[in-house]
């Protein structure tokens, strides 16, 4: 597939991003190979006399280009809290010729659960917004889900399951993107009666405009996972916390005809870019362990995409070789890979930025591979991002790469695979940069801040507040080693005398006991003294934003980075908070406990009205945009369950997911965490009286949870308060130590 170049689809791009696309021109590069005949994507800017040209290989280059003129000449950027259109007015600055390129010749977008965390209710406004984003940032392969539910169905029914007892298997809105990959079903839910047709069509549209912009939207495939309608009481299951799935014997026939049967579905509903995704053993260990019969599972799964398709390529994540890397040995990896045909398997390495599995010697690079970032997980809160190392890495493989390297073997891409997005921007504009250029980290850090807040011809006042602030950030929160996020204390489930911290490390995440290094997604904050050390700093950053807000135009991005900064501040400091009070009650002190809730539950509040400022970190719009997709009330109930649910008790009170997608928004602050701390506060207060047995306290929490996930109220939906009035007053009350 040799790709190609759509001006039109670019300058419609412009329009709904800027507003209009007057001056714009865009054309073909002719002096460079085209990536299809070996060449690298490239493009070039300039400007004179007004006119801005954008010359590129191919339509996502030349998105790419655009935008690259809109951040180095006109000093903006398009991020998730950036108002659209921007509404810049010709003539366009001139700039110089600048061309670049990259070895990248896919780049991937989004994980199979950002579906669940961020993307399970957005309609057709919010996914094109989504869209036009990945199309700036240069993205080629942008994983795409929705409705996969609706085709499966389909070919379960027409394969004897009973409609009922699939959509029963199916169960939560919420869940769907842990039951597609096998991990969970028959939680939660149903599905709305409409949730089918309305999926489809928005599933319709999200690819037309994917394609439209030169994208390669990467579709589901049938991994072997089904209804126990269709299983036998022998069929093997894949356990996952506490869930279990049948996986059909690749070798019965049943495994082939719903293969192809849902490969030609699919393709009939939405048609195809030959790009497939399937994850039979994302966290579960495969029923046998025989490199024989992980080679057969492979196949099978691989002939169902190539019944329907000839021209599939499996998109595959790497991530069950870092989840359990005892049982993924090179062999058995070699087993995988090698039972799909050479250059029909793309290799995802996941959370690259962290812990590679690329070049840990089991044979990676062997395969057609992708370097990629998970970097968010759950969509809990964190402000956090290695961005020298983000650049020594993601640069040092696409430099090699440039350079025909074999260190980094068959390279062929890159990829952002977050569970949740909406967070750390400057982590993402970063790495979609990389993609191009390697760049010095400081420069481009003072380049950021400029382009964030648009402070290009703001008072230099501004300018100097906005720099100086990510100059402290780049050495506290974007340091070199903050590739975890850490852990708020305000989400840590309280559950006995002992602070709840030594949990959160792990926060949801199997470690696996027989790994020789256990690698958790968030930093043991308790251990590393930086956590807290850095807090001035922080502080001061905060406080160079709070002037640079003052001296500029308001800017939706200074709002968000000031919540984002008091959050983390707030939340830090309540951690000493946290530690004292099981100390008093050991010392039976009353009055202390007393004291210290107080100053516990007074940061809640402060927060949970920091939060309400934005409507992004509303509670209530979170349940709103689930309810829509109901039709009556008790589909809309239902719905509501569900997404609180996820936010919280995740699943089962036994599933060990508590909090794994906590989030610091209004209505979750003051109405869950809260009364779930006063809840501890009371009962420390016994504790410091003697009364110390645990089990009518942990009763509490768990019917307080339950009660909580089961309520069907939504709560406010529009934001509240003066962001800058709240935040200049927590950071007066949060800059010193609050104990």
């Amino acid at each position: 597939m040799n790709p190609t170049l759509d001006p039109a689809a670019v300058s419609r791009l412009a329009e709904r991003v800027l507003g209009h696309a007057r001056g714009i021109e865009i054309s073909t590069l002719d002096d460079v190979a085209s990536p299809g005949s070996g060449g690298h994507p490239t493009y070039e800017y300039r400007a004179s006399g007004g006119v801005v040209q954008v010359s590129a290989t191919d339509t996502p280059a030349a998105n790419a280009g655009l935008y690259a003129y809109l951040k180095d000449i006109c000093g903006v950027q398009v991020t998730w809290d950036t108002p659209l259109p921007l509404g810049i007015a010709a003539p366009w600055p001139d700039a110089e010729p600048v061309r670049r390129s990259t070895p990248a010749r896919h780049r991937y977008y989004l994980n199979v659960v950002t579906s669940g965390y961020s993307a399970p209710y957005w309609g057709w406004e919010r996914w094109q917004r989504e869209i036009d984003w990945m199309a700036l940032h240069g993205i080629t392969m942008p994983l795409t889900t929705i409705a996969h539910e609706a085709v499966l169905s389909r070919a379960f029914v027409a394969h004897g399951a009973d409609p009922a007892d699939v959509l029963a298997w199916i169960g939560s809105s919420a869940h769907l993107p842990w039951t597609l990959m096998g991990c969970t079903n028959g939680f939660g839910g149903p599905l709305p009666r409409g949730w089918f047709d309305k999926r489809l069509e928005l599933a319709q549209r999200v690819v037309d405009r994917q394609r439209e912009l030169g994208m390669r939207a990467v579709l589901p495939a049938f991994d072997g996972h089904v209804p126990d309608s269709l299983a036998t009481p022998s069929t093997p299951r894949t356990t996952w916390q506490g869930f279990a799935t049948a996986l059909l014997d690749p070798h019965e026939s049943v495994f082939s005809e719903i293969a192809e049967s849902v490969a030609r579905t699919q393709a009939e509903l939405l048609g195809t870019d030959h790009l497939y995704s399937a994850d039979p053993f994302i966290e579960s260990i495969p029923p046998s362990g025989e490199v024989a019969d992980l080679a057969a599972h492979t196949a099978a799964v691989y002939r169902g995409m190539s019944a329907a398709d000839p021209e599939a390529t499996w998109v595959m994540q790497a991530w069950p070789f870092h989840y359990h890397p005892q049982f993924w040995t090179a062999e058995r990896i070699a087993a995988v890979t090698g039972a799909v045909p050479d250059a029909r398997l793309l290799l995802l390495d996941l959370w690259a930025e962290h812990a590679p599995v690329w070049n840990d010697g089991r044979g990676i690079p062997d395969t057609p591979w992708l370097w990629c970032a998970v970097h968010n997980f759950g969509g809990r809160f964190s402000v956090h991002g290695d961005l020298h190392g983000l650049t020594r890495d993601l640069g040092g493989v696409l430099d090699a790469a440039r350079s025909g390297g074999e260190q980094v073997g068959r390279l062929v891409g890159t990829g952002l695979a977050m569970e949740a997005i909406e967070n750390n921007p400057v982590f993402y504009e970063l790495a979609t940069d990389l993609t191009w250029a390697t760049p010095d980290v400081d420069s481009w850090v003072r380049d950021y801040a400029i382009q964030r807040y648009q402070l290009r011809g703001a008072p230099p006042s501004a300018r100097e507040s906005g720099v100086r602030a990510w100059e402290l950030l780049l050495t506290t929160l974007y340091r070199p080693g903050a590739s975890r996020s850490t852990p708020s204390p305000l989400i840590a489930r309280p559950w006995d005398l002992d602070p709840p911290f030594a949990r959160q490390r792990s926060a949801g995440e199997f470690l696996d006991p027989d790994a020789p290094v256990l690698i958790s997604a968030n930093i043991d904050a308790e251990s590393d003294p930086r956590v807290e050390g850095d807090l001035p700093a922080i502080a001061q950053a905060a406080a160079h934003l709070l002037v640079a807000a003052g001296d500029a135009p308001h800017s939706a991005a200074l709002a968000t980075d000031l919540v984002d900064l008091l959050t983390h501040l707030v939340a830090q400091r309540s951690r000493a908070v946290i530690r004292a009070l099981p100390e008093a009650a050991r010392a039976a002190d009353a009055d202390g406990v007393a004291r210290l809730g107080e100053i516990l539950t007074r940061a809640l509040g402060d927060l949970d009205r920091l939060a309400a400022t934005q409507r992004d970190r509303l509670l209530g719009t979170w349940l709103a945009d689930a309810a829509r997709w109901g039709d009556d009330a008790d589909e809309r109930d239902t719905l509501v369950r569900d997404a609180r649910r996820l936010l919280t008790v995740w699943a089962r009170q036994d599933s060990g997911l508590h909090d794994y997608s906590g989030r610091h928004w209004a209505g979750l602050l003051a109405g869950f965490y809260l009364p779930r701390w006063q809840l501890w506060i009371d009962w420390l207060a016994g504790a410091a009286a003697g009364r110390t047995d645990p089990t009518s306290f942990r009763n509490a929490v768990e019917e307080l949870e339950e009660s909580w996930a089961t309520r069907t109220t939504i709560g406010a939906t529009e934001p509240a308060g003066d962001v800058l009035e709240i935040a200049a007053e927590l950071l007066a009350r949060y800059r010193e130590p609050v104990v």
